[in-house]
């Protein structure tokens, strides 16, 4: 049976062996979704309770006997399903559900994802580090930030969390000092417009790429106020948006420094190579959430001209692999895109 021919024919919600795994801990993500077509199966893993618990209550059933291939089709389907309900976690079940098809799609072709979604996709992809749980402040900082960027990685990423702006400033530029070229930081929404002003105000556009999401929420209004308030900050969002539209309007008023969206919270890649050509027309740099990292290498493998450095989390990233066999480690700041069929991700039993 041809791709063409194919439809699928099964879904399934596996849990991850935890005697592969090693114990779980907090945040761990413990489940794999499964599609299944003509006795081959396509995974993607891992996947959070919720958003596996989604797709075998409601998902999976409207995914039955649609074609592999039609992943705009399956897309519409899954989105009409969930109805009012297509934003956060309904989008996150159906990002993990897409990418399993897709990965049984290329399994069909034998043929890697990145080489479905283009003829020549780049055989290496730039990584850029990012470290949110280190504290800048401790006196072990230095070593850490010297030691990640001394790895090759295109950059690095650093968290910032509520303080008082000089010490937001000083604990930027320490850190671009110790990496020897400019860093990212990532408010993970704990500023607020009043210190985003303040901070715009003192930062050396020469230490700093990015500020990630200093706002609590992806608010059109709010960012296209901070935009206009503060012209010398350059701001980072994306991973919390969910509507193409929304994406649209977001990058044309608020020209952010780069568009951070995640490949599986958007809704899988069938969506997230539309929002990367919608960045490419708007002339704003893609720099994929790291938290779906396979899916986003073979996106930004396809896209070169489009997306730049995926985010590799450097302590949460081994951790998801634990369960997969061809893991991706950065070697001089690239992973090399897998040549397996599929995302190249094999569930260790």
């Amino acid at each position: 049976m041809g791709v063409a021919d194919s439809v699928i024919d099964r879904v399934r919600v596996e849990r991850l062996d935890e005697n592969v795994a090693g114990p779980w801990e907090a945040g761990d993500s413990q489940f794999a979704v499964v599609v299944e077509s003509g006795g081959l199966a396509g995974v993607f893993a891992p996947v959070d309770e919720l958003p596996a618990a989604l797709v075998a209550t409601r998902l999976g059933q409207s995914a039955l006997n649609h074609p592999v291939d039609d992943h705009g089709g399956l897309l519409r389907r899954l989105l009409a399903e969930l109805g009012p309900h297509a934003a956060g976690l309904g989008r996150w079940a159906i990002g993990a559900l897409d990418c399993a098809v897709w990965d049984l799609h290329g399994h069909l072709a034998g043929l890697p994802v990145a080489a479905l979604l283009s003829e020549s996709p780049a055989r290496q992809v730039p990584v850029y580090a990012s470290w949110l749980s280190l504290d800048l402040s401790a006196d072990s900082a230095i070593e850490s930030v010297k030691a990640t960027a001394g790895q090759g990685f295109a950059f690095t990423k650093w968290a910032l969390r509520e303080a008082e702006a000089d010490e937001l400033v000083l604990l930027a530029e320490r850190a671009a000092e110790w990496a020897g070229q400019s860093v990212a930081v990532d408010a993970l929404g704990t500023w607020g417009p009043t210190r985003s002003r303040e901070v715009a105000r003192r930062l050396n556009p020469e230490a700093v790429r990015w500020v990630e999401d200093p706002l609590p929420r992806t608010d059109l209004a709010a960012y296209t106020l901070l935009h206009r308030q503060t012209k010398g900050l350059p701001v980072a969002v994306g991973e919390r948006l969910s509507c193409l539209e929304e994406v649209a309007v977001l990058l044309r008023r608020c020209r952010p420094e780069a568009f951070t969206f995640d490949a599986v919270w958007c809704g899988g890649i069938t969506e997230a190579r539309d929002w990367v050509g919608v960045a490419h027309d708007a002339g704003v740099p893609v720099h994929l959430h790291g938290r779906a990292f396979l899916p986003a290498v073979h996106l930004a493998a396809a896209f070169p001209h489009a997306a730049g450095a995926v985010e590799y989390q450097v302590v949460w990233e081994p951790r998801r692999q634990r369960t997969l066999r061809g893991t991706l480690r950065p070697e001089d700041g690239h992973v090399a895109l897998p040549d397996r069929p599929g995302l190249g991700m094999e569930v260790l039993r």
